[in-house]
């Protein structure tokens, strides 16, 4: 997962968790009219967390597929670290 895509999923769900807090604590409502606005707010955080993580995982999909066509076969997961030449790292 690219950074940016992170900064955004954890943005979405540290902004709906201060909002659901700050709606609780400054609500002037019932119980029941609290509680449908919790319902309806929580449901609108899933739909945007669920966009978010469709909109990763065609990301992801997509760099896969160019890596696939491009025939990689060894994927290095920290990029100072270079993968051994043929005549590196094999000893017999």
């Amino acid at each position: 997962m690219d950074d940016r895509s992170w900064d955004r999923l954890s943005g979405i769900i540290i902004g709906a968790a201060i909002g659901f807090v700050a709606g609780i604590l400054l609500a002037p409502s019932t119980g029941t009219e609290t509680r449908e606005t919790i319902k309806k707010k929580t449901q609108g955080t899933l739909s945007q967390v669920s966009g978010s993580v469709r909109d990763i995982r065609e990301n992801l999909t997509k760099k896969g597929q160019e890596l696939w066509k491009r025939g990689v076969t060894e994927i290095s997961l920290d990029d100072s670290e270079e993968l051994p030449s043929d005549d590196e790292g094999h000893h017999a």
